[in-house]
């Protein structure tokens, strides 16, 4: 624990709690920040503060915490039209919240704010998947992309990244920023909220087998999730039937016409593994967790990620991993069962037909007992250092 001590109201820590749009992976790491913030800290020292832009915020930790809405700017009368004309912007209504409650440092922000003398920021960039992947956004979503990560990398004090991989990519991205940067890579939320001790039987409830593969993600096009369905098209051309769960968003923000959820549905189909395939949608919280724990084995496909929260989950779990061969699962995940070129749905088909036989399907009492340990001291280990940054960035001076 740090020895530094703070007077009351001298060091307010604010985390952002934007309006996610449908990205579940976003908001299950702020609630992870929080939650690795409010254990670490010395009883109420530093203040810890949630500024949330959802307007119903229901999550456990609202009671734990003071959640701050965050609530449109007051303007004088006739300052409003004067700013204008002046060719000033707006006020932030974020920054007007941060301000009103003298908040410190405000992490992680992900859209540059106007400059503010009196608040550090601390900039959170998820990955630089555009600059790879530059096939799956518009040119105007690119253009964006960079223009924002620049914003923020000269605008924030310090920038956290979430892994090695995504350091060298900012570092390259934006050199004369480079001595901001930060790795901190982070802990599943199960570090923070033990995962229930009653189990949700998602199984019985959604009719499917005992024993069955699972993937996790959003229907997005880089999720790669054709991959995984011809696999199991050769598996079943080799006699082997491997049952397949699919849970995620069935939709992409930069997909308006869900081609990329029709090209799935239609790849099943023409596949001729329908009778094998469940396709879930977006489940519970609860309804996850039982499936998590219950698949024997979790397939991963994904082309690009920064820090994966499906990875993360299935570790704090104990459960098996098959990974597709990218740079960060290999940095988050070297004990997986196997790693596949993402183009090579053969070697994955390879991989699944020499483990399949020796997988059991969860849950594993002792194997997750075991590997939620481990997940809670990288959570304390995260708490120290998140605190450091935080501390780190209050002590920065803008020039």
């Amino acid at each position: 624990m740090f020895a530094k001590k703070w007077r009351a109201g001298d060091f307010r820590i604010g985390v952002l709690y934007p309006k996610m749009n449908g990205w579940l992976g976003g908001a299950k790491y702020v609630r992870m920040l929080i939650g690795s913030l409010a254990g670490v800290r010395a009883g109420a020292d530093p203040e810890l503060y949630v500024l949330s832009e959802e307007e119903n915020l229901t999550e456990d930790f609202a009671r734990k915490v003071t959640v701050l809405p965050v609530e449109a700017p007051h303007y004088r009368r006739g300052e409003m039209r004067l700013r204008r004309l002046c060719g000033l912007s707006d006020k932030s209504a974020l920054l007007s919240t941060a301000r009103q409650h003298q908040i410190s440092v405000l992490l992680p922000v992900q859209t540059p704010l106007p400059p503010a003398a009196d608040l550090q920021t601390i900039g959170w960039i998820p990955d630089f998947q555009h600059l790879f992947l530059p096939q799956f956004f518009s040119r105007e979503m690119r253009e964006y992309r960079d223009q924002a990560f620049r914003l923020l990398a000269r605008q924030c004090a310090l920038v956290m990244l979430s892994s090695r991989n995504a350091v060298e990519h900012f570092v390259r991205f934006a050199p004369e920023q480079a001595h901001k940067a930060r790795l901190l890579s982070f802990p599943s939320r199960f570090a923070f909220e033990p995962p229930p001790a009653k189990i949700v039987d998602a199984r019985q409830k959604f009719r499917i087998p005992e024993k069955f593969a699972l993937v996790v993600n959003q229907f997005w096009r880089h999720k790669n999730h054709e991959v995984v369905i011809e696999a199991v098209r050769l598996l079943w051309s080799r006699g082997i039937r491997l049952h397949l769960v699919l849970v995620g968003v069935p939709a992409d923000y930069r997909d308006s016409r869900n081609e990329t959820t029709s090209r799935l549905l239609q790849s099943v189909a023409m596949a001729g593994i329908a009778q094998t395939t469940t396709i879930l949608g977006m489940v519970t919280d609860a309804e996850l967790t039982d499936l998590l724990r219950s698949a024997a084995v979790i397939v991963q496909p994904s082309r690009f990620e920064g820090w994966s929260t499906v990875v993360q989950e299935c570790k704090a779990l104990g459960r098996p991993l098959i990974c597709s061969d990218i740079p960060i699962h290999r940095e988050q995940a070297p004990d997986a069962l196997g790693f596949f070129p993402c183009e090579r749905p053969d070697v994955l088909a390879d991989l699944l037909s020499a483990t399949w036989p020796d997988l059991n399907p969860g849950p594993d009492a002792a194997a997750e007992r075991k590997a939620l340990a481990a997940e809670r001291e990288f959570g304390r280990c995260h708490g120290q250092a998140l605190l450091k940054i935080c501390e780190e960035a209050h002590a920065v001076r803008q020039p």
